[in-house]
């Protein structure tokens, strides 16, 4: 399935990534092929044990030539920077400071900490973010859904989801698919330049 919708009518501020089962080499493969022009900040929820997104971000900012980082208590959201959630905590937007990130280590979401719904929901209730890019990658289970669900009643969001051919897993993307919240259902080998296009609205 290859479904495309128009373009967004608003200009995104914040890309969101979310990914489990097989997520560490789709998100090596957007990630690496981003340019460092790329205008607006990236927020990365892969579903990782703690101590492991250490590693990961480290290895991604070798391949990148955007800046990655896990992601830290505190950090403002900049263009030109991939942040990635630590591994045992979820990662929201601090609803008091300007795109402002905050690390919390309340109870597991769909058994899962980091939780994409978590991060998603914050976002929704943010008042300093209106647009959003959300891209849901191959992984098991739901998470994502219930974030997208709310994010979009609130706030106007464009999702791309990875197509069943290129995901290890297609559960997560699927419930998506299934709810109707797809905007685009991309195979993994273009999506990094579908992104590059919305940002810069060619």
């Amino acid at each position: 399935m290859n479904r495309n919708k128009a373009e967004p009518g608003f200009t995104p501020e914040l890309l969101v990534l979310a990914a489990s089962t097989g997520g560490p080499v789709a998100l090596e493969k957007i990630i690496g092929a981003l340019k460092k022009d790329f205008s607006i900040p990236i927020v990365v929820v892969q579903h990782m044990p703690k101590h492991f997104t250490t590693a990961f971000a480290k290895a991604l900012d070798r391949k990148s030539e955007l800046i990655v980082k896990e992601a830290q208590d505190g950090d403002v959201l900049t263009a030109g920077i991939v942040y990635i959630a630590p591994g045992g905590c979820h990662l929201k937007l601090n609803q008091e400071s300007k795109c402002a990130l905050a690390l919390s280590d309340e109870a597991q979401i769909n058994g899962v900490r980091p939780a994409v719904d978590v991060l998603l929901c914050s976002i929704a209730q943010s008042r300093f973010i209106d647009g959003i890019l959300v891209v849901v990658l191959t992984g098991m289970g739901a998470d994502g859904l219930a974030g997208l669900q709310h994010l979009s009643k609130k706030k106007q969001a464009y999702c791309i989801v990875q197509d069943e051919d290129t995901s290890i897993v297609y559960g997560m993307p699927q419930r998506i698919v299934e709810a109707a919240l797809a905007d685009e259902v991309l195979p993994l080998q273009v999506i990094a330049a579908r992104l590059s296009a919305l940002v810069r609205k060619e």
